[in-house]
């Protein structure tokens, strides 16, 4: 189908997870309100197909690109070339003026795919170590936007600017007042200390089993503590059991839609330490206990966390030597101590980076529809 619109059109690859989806969704955004059209590049996973069935105005395409692993190689490399192709003929027949990779294994060949005349190439890099994604297409790119400035000098690009982490407009820094809400509105006492434990947005099994193997002294230690735990799918079932067979009320799901809910409700977070949950929390002021993904690409989940540990933002647990007694004990004592806490929040502000979306659309727009009339004013942009 041929865009029949005069806008200029950019197309965001973003698949995979929700922690590169989102965030190329926040740029989409942007842009949509800009006076562009969007085409959001996806894959065939069961979360890109939830995450993106409420979007308006946007078109998605699904591209059969896999992860890289050893065990299913070639199977990476065909759909690899497979994505290739279906991103080659939808540019001869779409004609963007922009395409953006968010990282991941769908973002690649789309890039890569980008027509070489009247169309500039971009990416975004989420972590610390950039994602080998990201490491493949940097040198063909116009720009290369980043989160962490360590990684600035681990991408070989003609053109690096630190822009921060796009996170969507619904987080925001939340006060006493704005914490009480979300309890409320979740059917939680407003005045009682919370717990949110997450596993990002297909869930983390070793952070539902190190919670579900503390929960009985979390609560003996702290009788008033409210839990809420997204356990992602595959745990589901098991971890709700395991609450009830304990007697102990939570509110237990499988995923939220609406995070900033969660997050606003939470005095303490419990999470994986992808980049883009940890920008969503910075944003939103909540410390964290960081427990990263030890099979994560080039172990980038550790380095994203400890560079916040370093700053004082979150405190780094690593899965391999955690115990019940130590993460229990880490999480009574930063519930407990108030002025820690209030530190932490204290360093988060420094990583949060409100217009970052904004800046990333700005410099799109500003590089590949200089004369385009579109309107870069956020303050008075529509909401979509």
């Amino acid at each position: 189908m041929e865009n029949s619109k005069k806008n200029p059109l950019v197309v965001i690859a973003c698949g995979g997870s929700g922690g590169h989806f989102y965030p190329g969704l926040s740029v989409a955004r942007k842009l949509y309100n800009a006076g562009c059209d969007i085409i959001l590049v996806v894959t065939e996973k069961e979360v890109d197909q939830v995450v993106t069935g409420a979007e308006q105005g946007i078109r998605v395409e699904r591209m059969p690109a896999v992860g890289f692993s050893k065990e299913h190689f070639f199977r990476f490399f065909i759909n690899f070339f497979k994505s290739y192709r279906k991103a080659r003929k939808l540019f001869a027949n779409e004609h963007p003026g922009a395409v953006l990779g968010m990282g991941g294994f769908s973002s690649a060949p789309t890039v890569l795919a980008a027509p070489k005349k009247n169309c500039k190439s971009f990416i975004h890099e989420g972590n610390s170590i950039p994602g080998r994604a990201n490491r493949l297409v940097a040198p063909f790119v116009h720009t290369c936007f980043i989160h962490f400035p360590d990684s600035v000098p681990l991408l070989r690009s003609r053109r690096k600017l630190v822009t921060g982490m796009p996170v969507r407009e619904v987080f925001a820094p939340v006060d006493e007042d704005g914490v009480k809400g979300c309890r409320m509105a979740l059917g939680l006492n407003p005045d009682l200390p919370t717990l949110l434990v997450m596993g990002g947005s297909q869930g983390a099994r070793a952070i539902n089993h190190i919670m579900r193997d503390s929960v009985k002294k979390l609560r003996k230690k702290m009788p008033t503590l409210q839990i809420i735990h997204l356990t992602g799918k595959n745990d589901y079932a098991e971890i709700k059991r395991s609450y009830e067979n304990r007697g102990i009320q939570a509110l237990v799901k499988e995923y939220f839609s609406e995070m900033e809910l969660v997050m606003g409700a939470a005095t303490l977070i419990v999470s994986r330490s992808g980049a883009s949950s940890l920008a969503e929390s910075a944003t939103m002021g909540i410390p964290s206990i960081l427990i990263p993904l030890p099979s994560a690409a080039d172990n980038h989940q550790y380095f994203n966390a400890a560079a916040f540990e370093k700053t004082g933002a979150a405190v780094l647990l690593k899965q391999d030597t955690l115990t019940p007694d130590i993460f229990t004990g880490k999480v009574i004592e930063l519930l407990r101590n108030k002025n820690q806490r209030l530190a932490m929040k204290k360093a988060l502000s420094e990583w949060h980076e409100q217009e970052a979306a904004g800046t990333v659309a700005k410099q799109i727009i500003e590089a590949a529809f200089p004369d385009a009339g579109l309107n870069t004013d956020w303050s008075s942009e529509p909401i979509l």
